[in-house]
C-alpha cells in the first residue's frame, strides 16, 4: 500500500517521508528507531555514559546568559543519599519551572573530571521508568504517524525473514512481535530482545551474503596451472639472501592456490620491509612459465619503478619480458605496450592506475597482484581482478584495512602472514612528542645527522591557513632556522614528476640531509641511511598511513626512530603506534576504532551496512550468525530454504559485479 493511500498522512508528511525514501506501508513500518532512550533510575550506572537519575532539587537555581536566548542553569540534585551538581543549557523558562524541593528526573552524562552532571533531558512531570524511540526522522514520525504505524502492523501479514529453526534455537522474537515492539517497547527487557534479534539478523544476512560470495568463487573452474617446482628451487637458490620461514610458508600457500581448481583470493600481510616483493617475483615467474600473463598494480610511480627494477634484477636470465606502465610513459611507447599486452609478448606488466585504463587488455591474464592494497578503493582493486574470468588475485598490505580484516574473519580472503623480518633488521622505536618538546627533538636529530644518517620530516598538508596545523613551507622555515648548515629539500604531490625524482635522488645520493615531505613518500622509498622519521601533526593521519611512514626508516642495520609530533598525546591511533609495530595488531586496533567497512559495498571503513550491530561489541552474536550462515548456505542455493531476501542478495551481488 502506497503512503498516499493511507488515511491520516497529509501532503506535507507524505513529501517528508518520500524525501527519506519511505514510499509505502512496508517502508514505514521497517523504518525502525535508530536508538532507544531508556529512562530507568539506576544510580550505580552514573559513569556508564548517558544515565537517567531521579531526585529532589536540593538548592536554589543559579544561572547566567550563555548566548542569545540560551542560559546556563546550575543546581544540586539529591538522590539516594548522594548530592550532585547539575548543569543544563536551555531557555529562561527552565529556571522558572524548576524549584527547590521539586522531585524531577534528569537524563544526561556525568563529567568525572569536572564532577558535574550535564543534563540533556529534563523531566518535571510524569517522572518514572519510560522508554522513548529515537527515530532518524524524529521530526516526521510524530504521535499521529506512530498511531498509523500501529494500525498498519495490526492489519499487515508478515513473512518471516529468518529460518524458524534459528528463531527456535536462540528464542528470538517472531517477526510480528519483533516489528511491533521495535516501535512500541514497554520495558528495558523489550529493548534487549529487540536488539538481540536485530543484531543477529543483520549479522546473519551479512555473513550469508559473504558465504554466497565464497561459494560462488569456489564454484568457478579455472584453467589448469602447471607449476614447475624445479624452477622454484632454481630461483630460490640464486637469491642473494635466504628466505625467512614465513616467506617460504607463504610461497607454499600461493603454489597450492595456483594449483587449485578455483581462483586464488589471498592477502599477503607483513610489515614494511619484510620481503613481500620477492613473493610477487617468484609467483610471477611460476605463472609466466605456466603460460599466463601477470599484472602488478602499485599506488605510486615511485613504487612501480622500484618494483620494475627489482623484477628485472631478480628475473634476469629467465627470458621474461617485463614492462612498466605509468602516466609518464610517452604515447608512442604507451601504444606499443598496449599492443604487446594484447598479443601476449609482454609477460609481466607493472604499473600504477594507468593499468586500470579501459584500453589495457591482456592476451591471457592469469595473476593480478595489488600492492599496498589499502591505497586503492574497492572499485579500483576489483576492476583489475574482475576484468577477466578466473584470474588468481593476490593482495599485499603492511596494514590490512578494516574491510580486509572483516573479510578475513569471514574467510572470504585466505591469508598469509610474514612476521619474521630479514636478518639485522631492528625494530623502529616510536614515541609521541608534544610540540613544546621540539627543542630536545632537534638536538636528537642533529646527533643522528652528525653520524651521516638522514632524516624525513612529514607534514599533513602543502599549504594551510589554520593555526594549529603545520604546512610544508612553515615546516621548511622552522627546520632551516634550526639547522642552518644542513641541506634541506622539500617534496610534495603538486611538483612535477621529474622534480620529485630529482629531489629523491639527491636525498638518496647524499646531497640532502633532511627531506621535508607530504605523504608522497609513504610507499616505494627505500633509503637505508634514513634513521629518523618525524611526523608533524601526526594526529591528522590515519593509522595505516602512520605505519607506512614509519616503515620508511629502519631499512638498514642501524637503530631507527619514528617521532609522532602532536599535542594530542592521548590519541588512540598514536598510542597504538607507540605500543606495537605489528601490522595485524595495528589493523585490529584500527578495526575497533573505525569499523570494518562495508564488505559488500564500496566503502573502506565505517559501519555503512550495519546500523545496530557492532563488530567489536557483539562478537558472540557475530560468531553465531557466521556459523549458522555457513551451515545453511547450501540449503538456500538448492532451494530447500526459500527466501525473498536471499534472492535479493544474489541480485545485489550481480549488480555489484556489473558496477565493477
Amino acid at each position: 500500500m502506497l503512503l498516499k493511500e493511507i488515511k491520516g498522512i497529509g501532503p506535507k508528511t507524505l513529501k517528508e517521508l518520500n524525501n527519506e525514501g519511505i514510499f509505502n506501508a512496508k517502508d514505514l513500518i521497517l523504518s525502525f528507531p535508530k536508538d532507544y532512550l531508556i529512562f530507568e533510575h539506576n544510580p550505580n550506572k552514573l559513569l556508564d555514559g548517558n544515565t537517567y537519575l531521579e531526585g529532589v532539587v536540593d538548592s536554589s537555581i543559579s544561572y547566567f546568559k550563555y548566548k542569545k536566548n540560551v542560559f546556563a542553569f546550575s543546581f544540586y540534585l539529591k538522590y539516594d543519599n548522594t548530592r550532585l551538581k547539575m548543569n543544563i543549557f536551555s531557555n529562561i523558562y527552565v529556571g522558572i519551572k524548576i524549584k527547590q524541593g521539586d522531585y524531577i528526573g534528569v537524563y544526561g552524562k556525568y563529567n568525572n573530571i569536572k564532577k558535574v552532571f550535564n543534563i540533556k533531558r529534563l523531566f518535571l512531570n510524569n517522572v518514572g521508568a519510560k522508554i522513548e524511540c529515537d527515530y532518524k526522522y524524529k521530526n516526521i514520525i510524530n504521535s499521529k504517524v506512530s498511531s498509523i504505524i500501529s494500525e498498519i502492523i495490526n492489519e499487515y501479514s508478515f513473512e518471516e525473514t529468518l529460518p524458524q529453526e534459528l528463531i527456535n534455537k536462540y528464542r528470538l522474537l517472531n517477526i510480528k512481535d519483533y516489528i511491533y515492539l521495535s516501535h512500541f517497547p514497554k520495558s528495558s527487557n523489550d529493548v534487549k530482545e529487540i536488539l538481540r534479534r536485530r543484531k543477529y539478523e543483520e549479522f546473519y544476512w551479512y555473513s550469508l551474503s559473504l558465504s554466497y560470495i565464497r561459494y560462488k568463487r569456489k564454484a568457478l573452474a579455472k584453467p589448469k596451472r602447471v607449476i614447475d617446482t624445479n624452477l622454484l628451487t632454481d630461483i630460490i637458490a640464486k637469491l642473494p639472501y635466504p628466505l625467512t620461514i614465513d616467506q617460504n610458508k607463504t610461497i607454499i600457500d600461493i603454489i597450492n592456490d595456483l594449483k587449485s581448481d578455483y581462483p586464488m583470493n589471498r592477502l599477503v600481510q607483513g610489515d614494511v620491509g619484510c620481503g613481500k616483493t620477492i613473493i610477487a617475483i617468484i609467483s610471477s615467474l611460476l605463472m609466466v612459465k605456466a603460460g599466463f600473463q601477470v599484472a602488478m598494480l602499485a599506488p605510486t610511480e615511485v613504487l612501480a619503478i622500484q618494483e620494475y627494477e627489482e623484477f628485472n634484477k631478480i628475473l634476469n636470465g629467465y627470458d621474461i619480458n617485463i614492462s612498466l606502465l605509468t602516466s609518464s610513459v610517452k604515447k608512442n611507447e604507451y601504444d606499443k605496450i598496449i599492443n604487446s599486452l594484447n598479443n601476449g609478448t609482454i609477460n609481466v606488466i607493472i604499473g600504477t592506475h594507468s593499468l586500470l585504463n579501459d584500453k589495457v587488455s591482456f592476451n591471457n591474464l592469469g595473476l593480478a597482484i595489488i600492492d599496498e592494497q589499502h591505497r586503492f578503493g574497492v572499485n579500483q582493486r576489483l576492476k583489475l581482478v574482475n576484468k577477466y574470468e578466473n584470474v588468481d588475485s593476490m593482495f599485499f598490505s603492511a596494514t590490512p584495512i578494516p574491510r580486509t580484516l572483516g573479510l578475513t574473519f569471514f574467510k572470504d580472503l585466505d591469508i598469509s602472514s610474514i612476521k619474521t623480518m630479514p636478518a639485522n633488521r631492528k625494530k623502529v622505536i616510536t614515541k609521541i612528542i608534544p610540540f613544546n618538546k621540539l627543542n630536545s627533538l632537534f638536538k636528537s636529530i642533529d646527533n643522528h645527522l652528525l653520524l651521516n644518517e638522514k632524516c624525513y620530516v612529514v607534514v599533513p598538508i602543502i599549504e594551510n591557513d589554520e593555526d594549529d596545523i603545520m604546512d610544508i613551507f612553515e615546516c621548511e622555515n622552522l627546520f632551516k632556522n634550526k639547522f642552518i648548515n644542513r641541506r634541506i629539500g622539500i617534496l610534495h604531490g603538486k611538483m612535477k614528476n621529474d622534480d620529485k625524482n630529482r629531489i629523491l635522488d639527491d636525498f638518496k645520493n647524499g646531497l640532502l640531509d633532511i627531506l621535508i615531505s607530504t605523504t608522497v613518500i609513504e610507499v616505494g622509498v627505500n633509503i637505508k641511511e634514513a634513521t629518523m622519521m618525524i611526523i608533524m601533526n601526526s594526529e591528522r593521519f590515519g593509522i595505516s598511513t602512520l605505519h607506512q611512514l614509519r616503515g620508511r626508516v629502519g631499512r638498514g642495520d642501524k637503530e631507527s626512530y619514528c617521532m609522532l609530533v602532536s599535542d594530542d598525546i592521548e590519541n588512540p591511533r598514536l598510542k597504538a603506534l607507540e605500543m606495537t609495530s605489528d601490522g595485524f595488531e595495528i589493523a585490529e586496533m584500527d578495526y575497533s576504532l573505525r569499523g570494518p567497512g562495508d564488505y559488500l559495498g564500496l566503502n573502506q571503513s565505517g559501519f555503512n551496512s550495519l546500523e545496530y550491530a557492532s563488530f567489536s561489541d557483539d562478537i558472540k552474536i557475530l560468531e553465531c550468525a557466521r556459523d549458522d550462515s555457513s551451515m545453511l548456505i547450501n540449503k538456500y542455493i538448492s532451494g530447500e530454504i526459500k527466501s525473498k531476501k536471499f534472492d535479493y542478495l544474489i541480485e545485489r551481488e550481480i549488480e555489484i559485479d556489473k558496477i565493477n
